[in-house]
């Protein structure tokens, strides 16, 4: 009776160990990136490049990289899709890209992050997971801003020059007002 039982357990693991699927480790990806410049107004053209690093320990296949914008609108198709990209990446391999885009003029535009959102494969996962680089872009003015200070200030020089020059004035109004000569009148001018 033991050798019956021994056997059946034996038989038993053995055919869980062939069915058993090989234990993977999940691969570390990371995305790193940078712009051209610390800080961006609206209108300029933004130079972004990001790499897709495998850390490892498995090798992965990247398929689509997406890149989204800190801005929104109704009407939006300025998200950029990178699809089909099939890049085998081994352990310790990146996966590079550069894109130029141009900050919206329209008042949308506010700084953040964009959002990179990568899909790749390894053995039968498909993760489709996101990483953040910082984009700052400078507001446009609001009244409580001190961005144009140098307009308001040559205006209050100008007014300033302005008020000097009307008090000159009207000084030399008032002191040759004064000095004028008095007008007498003589005797055979009077009628009486």
């Amino acid at each position: 009776m033991k050798k019956k039982l021994l056997s059946i357990s034996v038989a038993t693991i053995m055919v869980l160990l062939a069915c058993a699927s090989l234990a993977q480790a999940a691969p570390t990806v990371e995305v790193d990136g940078y712009t051209d410049k610390p800080y961006y107004k609206p209108g300029e053209t933004v130079t972004l490049k990001f790499w897709v690093y495998n850390l490892g320990p498995e090798d992965i296949v990247l398929k689509n990289v997406t890149i989204e914008y800190p801005w929104y609108s109704v009407l939006w198709g300025g998200n950029k899709t990178i699809k089909n990209i099939n890049a085998a990446l081994t352990k310790d391999q990146n996966w590079t890209y550069t894109d130029t885009f141009t900050i919206p003029t329209d008042g949308r535009a506010t700084g953040g992050y964009v959002t990179i959102t990568y899909t790749y494969t390894y053995g039968s996962s498909t993760p489709n997971p996101s990483d953040y680089i910082a984009l700052n872009v400078a507001s446009v003015p609001w009244y409580g801003s001190f961005e144009n200070m140098d307009k308001i200030v040559t205006l209050f020089t100008v007014l300033v020059v302005l008020v000097i020059v009307g008090a000159v004035i009207v000084a030399a109004t008032i002191f040759l007002a004064m000095r004028r000569p008095q007008v007498s009148w003589k005797a055979e001018q009077k009628t009486e």
